[in-house]
């Protein structure tokens, strides 16, 4: 395996055992799916998608947003991952293209200092709205927040698993991809490493 200095990785479905996104989506955004179709099919951009699906979010009680978010799991193994990160020096960042109010929230339940990049979702009043500090205009994917952007180092390994991991997933030296993402790589031809936890990434970093 090649050697590496940084890894970059994804939140929801990666770092957490289900989309966080999308299963809120699914309790308080009726026809979410719609758009999420048109973002798959690529007839619409992740930031467009993201504008439509948060404009859909309605009667969401502060008591049941922060339940919500008390109930987002995480691999079990993501924090034997972390401590093993730290121990060898290696530089660990988070790049999402979903809600920065999940990310923050998990990490501080988990007591973990791990930098991130996402979209930015405020909720005021009982109403939602979504802003995107990372946006770059000149991203291949039109993502809501551009990964590539993100990645300084020249030789990086990355860890994802959807939609949202295709454009970053071609430019990593070492790629770790599970569900969707795994499907397309093969598809595509894109070496990569197939894994279904974190307890796997560990047995191979490990060596």
């Amino acid at each position: 395996m090649e050697r590496f200095d940084a890894i970059y990785c994804d939140f929801d479905g990666t770092i957490t055992k289900e989309d966080s996104v999308n299963k809120f989506l699914e309790m308080y955004a009726p026809n979410w799916m719609e758009s999420e179709k048109l973002w798959i099919e690529g007839k619409i951009s992740s930031r467009e998608n993201a504008i439509i699906q948060v404009g859909l979010l309605k009667n969401v009680s502060q008591i049941q947003l922060n339940d919500y978010i008390n109930s987002i799991e995480i691999d079990d193994y993501f924090l034997d991952f972390v401590e093993f990160v730290k121990s060898n020096n290696i530089k660990l960042t988070i790049l999402s293209d979903g809600f920065d109010l999940f990310i923050q929230k998990v990490l501080e339940r988990y007591n973990l200092d791990i930098p991130y990049y996402a979209n930015r979702l405020i909720y005021k009043n009982g109403k939602f709205s979504i802003e995107f500090p990372y946006y770059n205009e000149n991203c291949d994917k039109k993502s809501g927040m551009c990964k590539c952007d993100k990645v300084k180092e020249k030789i990086f390994c990355y860890i994802g698993d959807g939609t949202s991991d295709l454009c970053i997933a071609s430019k990593a030296n070492v790629l770790f991809a599970s569900k969707n993402l795994h499907k397309y790589c093969k598809e595509n031809s894109i070496k990569h490493i197939n894994f279904e936890s974190f307890c796997d990434i560990l047995k191979l970093l490990g060596k």
